[in-house]
């Protein structure tokens, strides 16, 4: 083993892009996030500047213009969820294609009352993480038309 080895975590993804096109492969993520003592996920990775990020697909390697993700789908992670507080509204979001998805947004917000508004108009990063029980969507802001929060 080389001494310049950079140990990642490889996460499996299915992106969708804006033309329609789906593409599957393998990420590589840092053991601990940049700014956030955690490993990396691939959020993370999507939300920084770096306007291409690299897909493995069985041993080739594309690279991928953020810009053209519309949204990327991955299985939600196994975590100890008992330092989570965020608040999970249900929402349905219609995409500019009009495809529709739903599950929660997070709420990470200081006020006692948050507002679903308030908070995506907040939000500064690229993509826009919605959970649902299976998967979790990181949808490109750009691409959505419209959000419904549901009951």
């Amino acid at each position: 083993m080389s001494e310049y080895r950079i140990e990642k975590i490889r996460r499996r993804l299915r992106v969708a892009l804006t033309n329609g096109n789906l593409l599957e492969g393998d990420v590589f993520l840092r053991p601990v996030s940049r700014y956030l003592p955690r490993p990396e996920e691939p959020a993370d990775l999507l939300n920084e500047s770096e306007p291409f990020f690299a897909l493995d697909r069985d041993g080739e390697a594309i690279l991928v213009a953020k810009r053209h993700v519309a949204s990327v789908e991955l299985p939600v992670p196994e975590q100890d969820d008992s330092s989570f507080t965020a608040l999970g509204v249900p929402v349905e979001i219609t995409l500019t294609d009009g495809s529709v998805c739903a599950g929660s947004v997070f709420l990470e917000t200081r006020t006692e009352r948050p507002r679903l508004m308030d908070f995506l108009n907040e939000f500064d990063s690229r993509f826009l993480p919605v959970v649902d029980a299976r998967k979790v969507l990181l949808l490109n802001r750009d691409t959505i038309a419209h959000v419904r929060e549901v009951a």
